[in-house]
């Protein structure tokens, strides 16, 4: 390298750090003696990771990414099979515990109370019968049954014997032989039955049977006054607390349902969408990434001495490069606690030694015409 090539190099990096120098000397002692100062920044949004409370498939993307969204507006749609399912299960259950409250707060009614008292009585009656033993009147009868049963195998048999000759004889055929061996049978099983019935009135009640009726007597005349009575104080609280228990279930899977849509929180654009028809998401999981669009902020840098010229909640006005012409509102809403030597708008040794604050500028953007990276300038009144 010859020495007058170095010599230029060496002259053109002396002049750039001389107009840099010249430009931040005016740009901070620009900001004294006067009545406002500019600050410039780039416009950012609020973000918004939308995410899933509940875990399952998605069945629909609802909108686009570059979509402008309002709020409450779906932004996916999960599956809900097993969810209708489990809804149809909850209702039911509610219908029954709302029947079973009726019930109990209305009492028994009186063909409730009627049947109750009847089969009351009729155990009664079998309870007596049973500790009374068969009656004369039925130990006859059986014998009867027992003659007539004896009579009738005494003729099955007689006929068999008769068709069984003749069917060895070629006289008769072999279906009726079958005929009369299954009336044969039939009367056989008859008179044993008839023997049967009779042994045991003979024989009397059993003690066991006897106790048997006992306890369903008992059972039975509790019954009775149970339905009388009518419920319970108890029996009217359990009837309602199980109809709060259901009528909880089915509000948590309401609530389960209304998460079947992820909605949107704000009016915003939808910058990332996440997930597509078919994955499975966790509870928790982002499926979306919104900017709020009315949620527009510029973080500028306040050199020290014109610190106390900021508040919060002061006004300032804001311009941008895209609408050269026209003016914007802003309303300082952070001030940093802490300062710093490093600010981004600042790259001169000169300007990294003066202290200055990070201020966030909330923008009115009601007109919609701002946009996250336009370049801002923050003019605030001293």
């Amino acid at each position: 390298m010859t020495g007058s090539f170095r010599k230029t190099i060496l002259i053109g990096f002396a002049a750039i750090a001389v107009v840099a120098a010249a430009a931040a000397w005016k740009y901070f002692s620009g900001l004294e003696g006067s009545d406002r100062f500019v600050l410039s920044g780039t416009i950012e949004a609020d973000e918004i990771h939308v995410g899933s409370r509940i875990s399952g498939r998605i069945a629909a993307v609802l909108v686009k990414e570059g979509q402008e969204v309002k709020q409450g507006e779906p932004l996916i749609r999960f599956e809900s099979y097993d969810l209708d399912a489990k809804r149809a299960d909850a209702s039911a259950a509610v219908a029954q515990a709302e029947a079973n409250l009726e019930k109990a707060l209305n009492g028994s009614r009186p063909e409730e109370i009627a049947e109750a008292r009847a089969q009351a009585e009729a155990a009664r009656a079998a309870l007596e019968q049973a500790r009374n033993g068969p009656r004369p009147q039925e130990i006859d009868a059986a014998r009867a049954d027992l003659k007539a049963a004896d009579a009738d195998l005494e003729v099955a048999t007689a006929t068999l014997a008769r068709i069984e000759q003749l069917t060895r004889s070629g006289v008769a055929s072999r279906q009726d032989y079958d005929n009369a061996k299954a009336g044969f049978d039939s009367a056989r099983a008859r008179r044993d039955a008839a023997q049967q019935k009779l042994d045991l009135l003979l024989a009397g009640t059993r003690r066991e049977e006897i106790e048997r009726a006992e306890r369903q007597y008992q059972q039975a005349v509790a019954n009775r006054q149970l339905v009388e009575r009518g419920p319970r104080k108890e029996d009217i609280a359990a009837a309602r607390a199980q109809l709060e228990r259901a009528r909880a279930a089915l509000q948590q899977i309401e609530t389960q349902a209304a998460e079947l849509e992820v909605k949107s929180p704000a009016v915003a654009f939808v910058e990332v969408m996440q997930v597509r028809p078919g994955d499975l998401i966790n509870p928790g999981a982002s499926v979306a990434t919104l900017v709020e669009v009315d949620r527009l902020w510029v973080r500028v840098y306040v050199p020290e001495p014109e610190l106390g010229h900021v508040q919060l909640g002061k006004e300032v006005s804001v311009e941008v490069d895209t609408f050269p012409d026209e003016g914007f509102r802003g309303r300082i809403e952070q001030i940093a606690s802490r300062g710093e030597f490093t600010p981004r708008n600042v790259q001169t040794r000169e300007g990294r030694n003066h202290q200055v604050f990070a201020v966030r500028v909330r923008l009115d953007n009601s007109s919609r015409r701002l946009r996250a990276g336009m370049a801002a300038d923050v003019t605030v009144l001293n």
